[in-house]
C-alpha cells in the first residue's frame, strides 16, 4: 500500500480471515519489518548492514505506533476467533517483556477475544535461552528462514554462498532439538514455520525432536498430513 494501514484497514484484512477459522486459533505476526521487508514509508536511514540492524523486535520498540495500531486491530479480531500473537526477530526476554507490555498497555479497555502471546526463535541469542523465554511466553514459533541465516552467518540471497544455506546440518538441528526440549519441559507448543515447512522430507524428522506443528503451503497440506501420519504410526507401533 506504500503506507501504514489505518487500524480500521488492518481489522477488514484480519477479519475476513477470521471469520473462515471459525473459532479455530489465528496466527498473526507483529509487523516484520525492515532487513529483507524494508517499509519505505517509515523512512529508516539507509544501513550498510540491514538484516543485522533495525529490524523486527528493534524496529517495533522503536516505532510504538506500529504496535498500538496493529494491537488494536487484532483484539477487535479476537471477539471473531482466538488469536495467537506472534512477536519477530526476538533476541532477549527483555524485549519480549517490553512489547508485550506495550501491545497490552495498547488495548487496554477494549472488548477482546482470547488473546495468546508468542516468542518468535529466529535469532540464535532467543535459542539458548528458549527455556527462560518459553516459561513467560505462552507458545513458540521457530523461523527457519532467519535462523538457519543467523546460525551459520549466511546470506540466503548470496549465490556465492548458496550451499552453506541449508537445514541439513547438525548444529541446526542440535538448536531444534533445545527448543523442542523446552517445550516439553514448560509445556508450552513450539511450531515451525519457513521455507523448511514446505519440504515434507523433514516433517518425520522434526516430530521426532518433537516438534509437532509445521506451516506449510496449502497445495502441501494433504501430502504434509500424510507423512506425519506416517511417522506417527511408525513411532505408535
Amino acid at each position: 500500500a506504500g503506507r501504514l494501514l489505518s487500524e480500521d484497514e488492518q481489522f477488514d484484512c484480519y477479519a475476513a480471515v477470521a471469520e473462515a477459522f471459525k473459532g479455530r486459533p489465528l496466527n498473526i505476526r507483529l509487523a516484520d519489518m525492515g532487513g529483507d521487508k524494508a517499509a519505505q514509508f517509515l523512512s529508516i536511514p539507509r544501513e550498510d548492514n540491514p538484516v543485522l540492524g533495525y529490524r523486527g523486535a528493534r524496529l517495533l520498540l522503536g516505532q510504538p505506533d506500529l504496535v498500538l495500531c496493529q494491537a488494536r486491530a487484532i483484539a477487535r479480531t479476537s471477539t471473531i476467533t482466538p488469536v495467537q500473537v506472534i512477536y519477530p526477530m526476538i533476541a532477549d526476554a527483555q524485549q519480549f517483556y517490553t512489547l508485550r507490555g506495550m501491545f497490552r498497555q495498547a488495548i487496554e479497555g477494549m472488548d477482546h477475544g482470547e488473546i495468546r502471546h508468542g516468542v518468535m526463535f529466529e535469532v540464535p541469542s532467543a535459542c539458548v535461552c528458549a527455556r527462560e523465554m518459553l516459561k513467560v511466553a505462552d507458545f513458540g514459533s521457530i523461523g527457519s528462514n532467519d535462523l538457519i541465516q543467523y546460525l551459520f552467518a549466511v546470506d540466503r540471497d548470496n549465490d556465492l554462498v548458496a550451499g552453506d544455506y541449508t537445514p541439513d546440518k547438525a548444529a541446526f538441528w542440535r538448536v531444534l532439538g533445545m527448543i523442542a526440549e523446552a517445550s516439553k519441559e514448560t509445556g508450552k507448543p513450539v511450531s515451525l514455520c519457513g521455507e523448511m515447512g514446505g519440504q515434507t522430507e523433514y516433517i518425520p524428522k522434526l516430530l521426532e525432536i518433537g516438534v509437532n506443528s509445521v506451516s506449510v503451503s496449502p497445495r502441501i497440506i494433504s501430502l504434509a498430513r500424510l507423512t506425519a501420519k506416517s511417522r506417527l504410526s511408525a513411532i505408535g507401533s
